[in-house]
């Protein structure tokens, strides 16, 4: 019998992303996967069939980077990708493929049918982006008629602007999906367009930092501001 495998990884939302190709390849070796992470990502599991949340079932496989190992990565020198994939057990997984196949087609809750979407607000920016300059550029080119502005929950409004807080992770994954433009900066939803925005431009400002700007999950159709 193959033995069950826990990938361990608490936060952030991002990262529990960019781990689902492991849980993919290990799945597709037979493997029956889980993943322990906060409460707060498990909507993420509602969108894939392999790999679900739970913790301690067989063999774990701790990918956690903070706190414990972050010094490491640090002084690694190494992206993101190649520190927590350099583990044996999925070092050759197809890292940059996030697959998100039991996320079906109908559209977020509280959209129109046509708009631009801007996500301007994110966490662990080493090198912050100010977000009223990356919605300023976006308005003046996109105007403020179809575009709306993805905020977190409890973000405050921005006036004269429409605002949406995705009531689910599925949720702001098809928002950005269904979005004619996309424009982001190197956080969870670049991460979220890797895997949906097949076809379509995403435009993320990249950070102004060699080792941060590394980490960048590259894809097709990304364009870095």
């Amino acid at each position: 019998m193959i033995q069950p495998r826990t990938i361990k990884y608490s936060q952030r939302l991002g990262d529990v992303l960019r781990c689902l190709p492991a849980c993919k390849y290990l799945a597709d070796q037979g493997h029956e996967v889980f993943f322990d992470c906060f409460a707060q990502y498990h909507g993420v599991f509602e969108m894939v069939s392999y790999v679900k949340a739970g913790h301690g079932q067989g063999l774990v496989i701790d990918l956690e980077i903070w706190p414990a190992r972050y010094e490491e990565y640090r002084k690694s020198k190494k992206a993101w990708h190649d520190f927590v994939y350099s583990h044996h057990s999925i070092k050759d997984a197809d890292r940059a493929n996030i697959v998100l196949d039991n996320l079906d087609k109908s559209p977020a809750e509280g959209l129109p049918v046509e708009f631009n979407l801007v996500a301007p607000f994110g966490i662990s920016q080493g090198d912050r982006r100010n977000p009223v300059e990356i919605i300023q550029d976006a308005v003046s080119e996109l105007g403020t008629d179809n575009t709306i502005i993805l905020c977190p929950p409890g973000s405050l409004q921005i006036h004269g602007i429409r605002t949406y807080t995705a009531p689910t992770i599925a949720d702001m994954a098809k928002a950005i999906r269904d979005a004619k433009e996309f424009i982001c900066i190197n956080s969870s939803p670049a991460v979220v367009a890797s895997a949906v925005r097949l076809g379509k431009e995403t435009r993320v400002y990249g950070q102004r930092n060699e080792f941060i700007q590394d980490n960048i999950h590259h894809f097709d159709g990304l364009v870095i501001v």
